[in-house]
């Protein structure tokens, strides 16, 4: 099986790369805080056509996810997942920028319910859209801006779109952990190189290559779960294993990296909880890993 992109592939996601390079990164992520949106990143992303991947003959979802995948790892601080990965699932409508998700049940707030500007809801095999009308901000330790809001009269999507919804969301989840499972790696890995205790770089400790190491593999199954699911096309059992996967991964790897890091990885001033603290929060959303593999074990044998 070749794993390698394409030329065309390769270069959508060099170009995103480059733009994340200039507009994202942990002191944007810092300067916007966890309750900002960065519109200008958001914009910017559309100007040049990177939020409407999905439908594109020989880029499609794979490279929508691969965006998205890379977008959370640079700390993007914009709701690219669902846009790129959900909204086109459900509706084609390329004027839409800022668009946020929940489900029927869920009388909580809502991820970056603040910052979009009309809300997919999904209730089984149906789903709807509405514009948001008002939004109250609620301050959480998560790393995203949530809001209880408000909507206006709402249209019904055609289809089984609450279930294309259900299954792009996961694989949209999936993605977005992967990205972040990849930033808290890199960022601890380069942490230990750099730490000095016992006249040695810690990163040359064996016990901690091994703990690094399974952080590695943790992302990386993440990351090419995700993938998969995409390229397939989000199939139930395919988006829910890499949902329940990536869910998974973060609990682990959001604990990890911070007991590695020593007492610094405790602190706010230490970049790691730029992606721990969403990492928590991706992990719980759509009912968390339970939901997930209650959902895969239908798909497979239910």
């Amino acid at each position: 099986m070749d794993f390698a992109l394409d030329p065309d592939q390769q270069a959508v996601v060099d170009a995103v790369a480059s733009i994340l390079a200039d507009h994202a990164g942990s002191a944007r992520a810092r300067e916007l805080g966890s309750s900002g949106h960065d519109d200008r990143l958001l914009q910017t992303l559309a100007t040049g056509g990177f939020l409407d991947l999905w439908a594109e003959p020989g880029i499609g979802p794979l490279v929508a996810a691969i965006v998205t995948e890379e977008a959370s790892r640079a700390n993007a601080r914009a709701n690219i997942a669902i846009r790129t990965l959900v909204l086109p699932s459900v509706l084609s409508d390329r004027e839409i920028q800022r668009v946020a998700i929940t489900h029927r049940d869920n009388t909580g707030p809502v991820r970056f319910g603040q910052h979009a500007d009309v809300l997919i809801v999904v209730d089984g095999d149906r789903a709807s859209i509405a514009d948001i009308t008002s939004a109250t901000a609620i301050a959480t330790p998560f790393g995203y801006p949530y809001a209880v809001v408000t909507t206006g009269e709402a249209r019904t999507l055609d289809g089984d779109a609450g279930s294309n919804a259900t299954r792009w969301w996961r694989v949209a989840l999936a993605a977005e952990i992967s990205g972040a499972l990849q930033g808290a790696v890199a960022h601890t890995t380069h942490h230990l190189s750099q730490r000095i205790q016992f006249g040695k770089p810690l990163g040359s400790l064996q016990a901690l290559q091994h703990r690094l190491a399974e952080a590695h593999v943790w992302a990386q199954g993440a990351k090419w779960l995700a993938r998969a699911a995409a390229w397939h096309g989000a199939p139930e059992d395919r988006a829910a294993t890499a949902a329940t996967y990536a869910a998974q991964a973060a609990q682990v790897i959001g604990a990890d990296m911070h007991q590695l890091s020593g007492a610094i990885g405790f602190t706010t001033e230490f970049d790691l909880h730029l992606w721990t603290t969403r990492l928590h929060a991706l992990r719980v959303e759509l009912g968390g890993a339970r939901s997930h593999a209650h959902a895969t074990t239908q798909a497979c044998w239910g």
